[in-house]
Formats: C-alpha cells, sequence, structure tokens
C-alpha cells in the first residue's frame, strides 16, 4: 500500500466517536456492574437506560472498531513522524494494535458477561477495562508531549484531514 500524507476525513470522524463512546461507558459504567451484580446474586436482570445504554455503545464501538480497522486497510496511515526513534515507532504500533484490540474484547467479554451471568467473563472485561485506561492515559501524554514539547504536529494529523 502507497503511503498516505494523513488521515482521512472519516478516519478522523470514526476516532473522536469511538473517543466519545468510551468515554461514555466510563460514566456507565457503575449502573451496568450493580445491575450484574444483581444478576449474578438474583439471577434476574434488572434493566434501566443505563444498562441499555451502556449495552448499545458497547455494540457501537465494536462496530466502528471494525469500521476502523477497514478504513485503515482501505486508506492507510501516515508515516510516523521522522524525529520519532524506532523505538517510539514501535511502542506506538504496539499501542495502536491494543487499542484495536481492546475496541473489540471489551464489547465481546461484556456481551458474555451480561448475557451469561459470567463473573468471569465479567473479571476479563474489568481487567481490560483497567489496560484501556492505561492506554488512554499513555495515549493523551504522548499525544500532547508531541504537540507541545517537541512541537511535532503529532495532535494535527488527528485534526486535520487529508481529504
Amino acid at each position: 500500500m502507497s503511503s498516505v500524507t494523513g488521515y482521512s476525513r472519516m478516519q478522523i470522524r470514526l476516532h473522536w466517536a469511538v473517543v466519545a463512546l468510551i468515554l461514555i461507558q466510563f460514566l456507565l459504567a457503575e449502573g451496568i456492574a450493580s445491575a450484574f451484580h444483581e444478576f449474578v446474586e438474583t439471577g434476574e436482570k434488572s434493566f434501566s437506560i443505563f444498562v441499555g445504554a451502556h449495552v448499545l455503545i458497547g455494540f457501537a464501538i465494536l462496530i466502528l472498531a471494525f469500521w476502523r480497522i477497514v478504513l485503515r486497510m482501505m486508506h492507510g496511515v501516515p508515516d510516523p513522524d521522522p524525529s520519532h526513534s524506532k523505538a517510539q515507532v514501535m511502542v506506538a504500533r504496539v499501542m495502536y494494535g491494543l487499542f484495536y484490540l481492546l475496541m473489540v474484547l471489551l464489547p465481546v467479554s461484556g456481551m458474555i458477561a451480561w448475557s451469561q451471568g459470567s463473573e468471569i467473563a465479567a473479571g476479563i472485561h474489568l481487567a481490560l477495562r483497567g489496560l484501556m485506561v492505561l492506554l488512554i492515559l499513555l495515549h493523551i501524554a504522548a499525544a500532547l508531549a508531541g504537540q507541545f514539547i517537541k512541537k511535532d504536529g503529532t495532535m494535527d494529523r488527528m485534526m486535520k484531514p487529508v481529504d
């Protein structure tokens, strides 16, 4: 695949849509966690707007993750900044891979936990959630450092489409 100079408008829109949806998921997590514990204890599912929203948004993230992967394969991604070391590039690629993996595994583990009342799947979901928080914090820190310390235009790449 030939090199591209930046992200497409759709890639950028999907990135920020997923960011917003993941943030909402964190805000809704307590509601579904309480409902899940009640389900495990009583065998009865209590369904609230918060539970429904968490489930629907998780499904939306899963769909958007696959859409992002397809766009990434079709459109490509810009080459790493030439000022980045080989180690930085490798860490960034591993992080992107983990993000995509988590955008698939978190909804799947959540769906299994909720539909089956599986405490194992719920534990996996919680551990993956912790990993997602860590990755998000590292991603934000790296983007801010690139933009404001190195002044390499890192954040501009996710704000200004090439098309």
